[in-house]
């Protein structure tokens, strides 16, 4: 009878270690490239989510703020003679600029019975949409107004004013106008990602 064989060890030789270390080193990169991706979905669903937010929170303000216009008009100062009119409209290019308190849109609005009115104003500055708020009506020259930012990441914003006629006026008041309110203004906004929005608010008659 032969003597009994000595079994070799079982084990890995070094190039299946190497092709073992190799396969784990290609499934754990994939797997974190596939983490990696569905976290950067996540945070720009976030993103957007709350950018589309910020814009229906925009136009919800802007809405309630023009179905309450005071017809009231602003004294600066001493001065009687030339008030600040009761609601006013320019161009994005006549709001521009260094001046703290242009605004492209500017009006009084009502106030609970137990507060006074006050003045309120739009503007595209910088790529963000600034809301301005002056406590009170009649004031001293040069009051500045408290500034919020409530939409940023816009490329353009443009108000218009429809009178009686049923025209849509760039500004107002307009020339040889007499009308004190608009029926109505017209909202373009434009987003920096290239989206555009268009609203159209009435105004109380």
């Amino acid at each position: 009878m032969r003597p009994n064989a000595t079994c070799p060890e079982a084990g890995l030789t070094l190039i299946e270690l190497l092709v073992a270390v190799t396969l784990l080193a290609l499934l754990t990169t994939m797997a974190y490239r596939g983490i990696d991706s569905m976290s950067r979905t996540s945070e720009h669903s976030l993103a957007e989510g709350e950018r589309w937010q910020a814009v229906a929170l925009l136009f919800e303000r802007l809405a309630s703020d023009v179905s309450q216009p005071a017809r009231r008009p602003v004294r600066i100062g001493a001065d009687p003679v030339q008030p600040l009119p009761e609601w006013s409209g320019k161009r994005p290019d006549e709001a521009a600029g260094g001046d703290p308190a242009a605004a492209q849109l500017e009006f009084s609005r009502k106030s609970p019975a137990w507060r006074d009115e006050i003045r309120l104003g739009y503007r595209l500055r910088d790529g963000k949409v600034e809301l301005l708020i002056w406590q009170v009506l009649d004031r001293v020259p040069n009051t500045l107004p408290e500034v919020y930012v409530l939409l940023e990441g816009v490329s353009n914003l443009h108000f218009r004013h429809l009178d009686a006629a049923g025209r849509w006026q760039d500004v107002w008041p307009f020339p040889g106008g007499t009308e004190i309110l608009p029926r109505a203004i017209a909202v373009e906004l434009d987003l920096s990602n290239g989206i555009k929005l268009n609203r159209v608010f009435a105004l109380p008659s």
